[in-house]
């Protein structure tokens, strides 16, 4: 199932102020699947998750449309409720993600997407978070050419461990073979230029931000 499609959309519970900014990202062959009360964000979105992984704790079961899955997890479990969906989604196939309604709220739950997106870009998956002012990323491989994003700052940060052989350019600020430690915040608030903007690298996890203020 999972292979048929290029993406999984995974909605979270996180607040969401504009629903229409995120629903420019969309693409019409998305696979949606809700966790928990990201059901309400579908709603506001205008789309029908194929499933829901609830435990029903941030709200109570709703009633679906014929033909939607559900995944009922239990309360007292080890995993949050977005990392239960991206495991059902990646053992049905799935190794494209895109994760909504994931920051901008609790701290740690936001700090809890990054590091499911961090373990879903080691297994080798392509992954990324969003809401209304950042777009984030995680390569283990070099991003090379970046598509602009007009009014958005670039920032970048080595995720636990350094990113060896960063090379910049095209950005205000170019760097080359550089070693950028997970507590080096030199990356922060970059800029595009009329030029092409190219970020490679030779090792480690990167993560990388398009921001507006």
């Amino acid at each position: 199932m999972g292979k048929a499609v290029s993406r999984c959309v995974i909605l979270c519970a996180g607040p969401v102020t504009d629903a229409t900014a995120l629903a420019a990202l969309l693409r019409p062959d998305d696979y949606f699947l809700a966790a928990d009360g990201g059901w309400r964000l579908a709603g506001r979105l205008g789309v029908i998750p194929a499933c829901l992984v609830a435990d029903f704790d941030s709200m109570p079961p709703p009633d679906l449309p014929a033909g939607v899955e559900v995944v009922q997890l239990p309360v007292q479990k080890d995993v949050t409720d977005a990392a239960a969906a991206a495991d059902v989604a990646y053992e049905r196939g799935f190794r494209d993600f895109l994760l909504l309604g994931a920051t901008g709220g609790r701290l740690d739950h936001q700090q809890g997407a990054f590091l499911l997106a961090a373990t879903l870009a080691r297994k080798g998956c392509s992954v990324a978070l969003a809401d209304e002012r950042n777009e984030i990323t995680f390569y283990t491989r070099s991003p090379g050419q970046l598509p602009p994003h007009p009014g958005c700052k670039v920032s970048l940060f080595a995720f636990g461990g350094p990113v060896t052989g960063l090379t910049v350019t095209g950005l205000a600020y170019e760097l080359v073979d550089y070693t950028l430690s997970p507590y080096d915040a030199l990356c922060v608030s970059n800029e595009f230029t009329d030029a092409p903007a190219s970020v490679t690298f030779s090792d480690g996890l990167l993560m990388l931000f398009y921001s507006k203020d």
